[in-house]
Parts: C-alpha cells; sequence; structure tokens
C-alpha cells in the first residue's frame, strides 16, 4: 500500500500538471513560459514529476525535452492555426462546439451548474465549457483532493470530449501542440480509467450507412465532426459522403446529429468495415440533381427527393435558384 506522504505528492503534481496543461490552451493565447525551450515549460517539469508513476508523464516528457524554444509571436501564430477563426476554427476548444457543433450548447450550462454546485465561479469572461477552464476546475479538484468530485465531472464532461480533444491535436502534427494533446490524451486515459466513458480496449467503432436510401447527404454529420474525419465532396456529377476513418475517434457526434438515424457507429468489421484500413471510403453517393432549364448541377438527387417527400415535389424543385424566378413567372 502506497504512503499517504507518496499519495499527496501524486495529488500535487496532477494538480499542477492540469494547471499547466489549462494554461497552454487559454483563451488569451499561449503564456509567456510556452515560447522558452520545452524544458523549461512547467507542464515539462510537472510531467517529469509524475514519470515515476505515469507512462503517460514519461513519453510526454521525452517529447516536450525535444522542443525547441520559439517567439512567442511565432507560438501565437501556431495557437491561432489551430483554435482561431475566421468561421469555425480547425480545433474547437469549447466542450459543446467540439461535441455538438455549436457553442453556448446544453454542455456550456451544465457545466457552469457543475461550477457552482461546487462553490467555484468562474471569473473569467469566457465561456464556462472552454477546455481551459475545465482543466483549471480539473487542477482545483485534484490540489482539494475531491475524488469523488473529480470523477464526477470526468464522467459527465471532462473525461467526454477532453481525450479526444487531445487526440485531434495530437494528428495536428504542430510541434508544439501535438505534444501538448498527446499528454492530454494519455494522462486522462491512463491515470483516470475508471472514471471516462471509453470503449473496451481493442475495440475501435467507426461510422457507417447501412441502409443508404436514409441518407439525405445534408451533410450536417460532417459539419459536427470535430476531426473532419466526415467530408462532404461534390463533383460536377456527384455527391459523396467520405469517411477517413485514420482522423475518426469515435466520438459519436456524427450519429446523435443523423436525423433519419441513417449513420450508425459500428465496431470495424461490422458492415464490412476493415478497422486496420486507414484509407478513404465512401459512405453514400449519389448523383447531383441537374436544373431542367439550363442544366446546371443542384443539390444531390438524394437530398432533392427527401425534399420532395416533405413538400410535395412541386414542378420548381427541378428548377436551380437562378432560373426557379423564370418558371414560376410562366406558371402564374
Amino acid at each position: 500500500m502506497a504512503q499517504a506522504g507518496a499519495i499527496n505528492v501524486m495529488t500535487t503534481s496532477a494538480a499542477g500538471l492540469y494547471r499547466a496543461l489549462s494554461e497552454s490552451l487559454a483563451p488569451e493565447g499561449p503564456p509567456a513560459w510556452l515560447a522558452r525551450a520545452g524544458r523549461e515549460w512547467p507542464l515539462f517539469e510537472a510531467a517529469l514529476r509524475l514519470a515515476p508513476e505515469s507512462e503517460a508523464a514519461q513519453r510526454a516528457a521525452t517529447a516536450m525535452a525535444e522542443i525547441g524554444a520559439e517567439p512567442h509571436a511565432e507560438r501565437g501564430a501556431r495557437y491561432r492555426a489551430l483554435f482561431s477563426g475566421p468561421g469555425r476554427p480547425p480545433v474547437w476548444l469549447y466542450e459543446s462546439a467540439f461535441r455538438n457543433g455549436r457553442l453556448l450548447g446544453p454542455e456550456t450550462f451544465a457545466v457552469e451548474k457543475f461550477y457552482r454546485a461546487a462553490g467555484m465561479e468562474t471569473a473569467s469572461a469566457e465561456l464556462p465549457d472552454h477546455a481551459s477552464l475545465e482543466l483549471a476546475f480539473l487542477g482545483w479538484l485534484a490540489g482539494q483532493e475531491a475524488v469523488d468530485t473529480e470523477s464526477e465531472f470526468l464522467k459527465k464532461h471532462a473525461g467526454r470530449w477532453l481525450p479526444e480533444l487531445g487526440r485531434t491535436l495530437a494528428r495536428s502534427g504542430d510541434e508544439v501542440y501535438a505534444p501538448i494533446g498527446q499528454l492530454l490524451a494519455d494522462w486522462l486515459e491512463e491515470s483516470l480509467a475508471p472514471a471516462l466513458p471509453r470503449m473496451k480496449r481493442g475495440e475501435v467503432c467507426l461510422p457507417a450507412i447501412s441502409q443508404a436510401d436514409l441518407c439525405t447527404l445534408c451533410g450536417f454529420c460532417a459539419q459536427v465532426c470535430p476531426t473532419r474525419a466526415l467530408a462532404v465532396r461534390e463533383t460536377a456529377t456527384e455527391t459523396a459522403l467520405i469517411l477517413d476513418s485514420a482522423r475518426c475517434v469515435a466520438c459519436g457526434q456524427c450519429e446523435r446529429i443523423c436525423e433519419t438515424h441513417a449513420l450508425k457507429m459500428n465496431r470495424a468489421g461490422d458492415e464490412g468495415q476493415d478497422s486496420s484500413s486507414s484509407r478513404r471510403e465512401v459512405l453514400r453517393r449519389s448523383p447531383r440533381a441537374m436544373c431542367r432549364a439550363c442544366g446546371e448541377p443542384m443539390v444531390s438527387r438524394a437530398e432533392l427527393d427527401f425534399v420532395a417527400e416533405r413538400i410535395g415535389h412541386p414542378a420548381w424543385l427541378e428548377y436551380c435558384v437562378e432560373c426557379r424566378p423564370a418558371f414560376l413567372e410562366k406558371q402564374s
């Protein structure tokens, strides 16, 4: 049995790791210390203290030791390339946006309620479900040795998306944020595994469409995919939904948003999937509908047929937005 002193040291080190991770993803951009060489980071020091007890911390310390110094402006450019707009950033740092594709969702308010229940309030003007704030809260809980509250917060919030966020950053290939992301994912999965909702070891789940006619190619699944594993590709004649299985983290957001329930998360091997494949796979394809007047391509035939089912297939539906007014004028 470990001695109480050893447990306290581990808890303190974990709190320091959470706080350093929080600072590295701060909404105002990279902290000043992140411009220094990796060996000089507080995050490196925290990982080094945990290394004797944690393989994740060992790997992270080794990776960070190889990172050289860089002007703060360059570190800031890396941050903006990953987490800033305009429009939708490559990586969302908000739980609600990362999980469901939109800011200020139910998770935002649920996280704030969780903070209040623990006697904490956010002094920041940032939304409460920002990754930095959730990590800071975990650091505070670890420092307080509030094990039950920490476990509950991981089950309901942080553990549901921060490991996926970490893996997304790890795949980015960025010299600075890829190792930070790998540490975030590995630390949570290794040290806090009992609290995390994750798949059985060795099990791989991927999106699949078993009934093609149910998929309307609306593209919502691709819009909410946090890692861009799903994408809609259009040519002059065809619309297709493409899966890059190497990018998929099995978060299930695509399945949750699919209105027709065409897309399901299945174990690799089900529905003909190959878990060892990292190539792009076409999940659904449909020819594009052509405007009856000008012959230009419009939306996919699958999407047009879906709309027609709902509104009774009026003749104007077969015309593009440019030709439709002239057609309707002739009919009047």
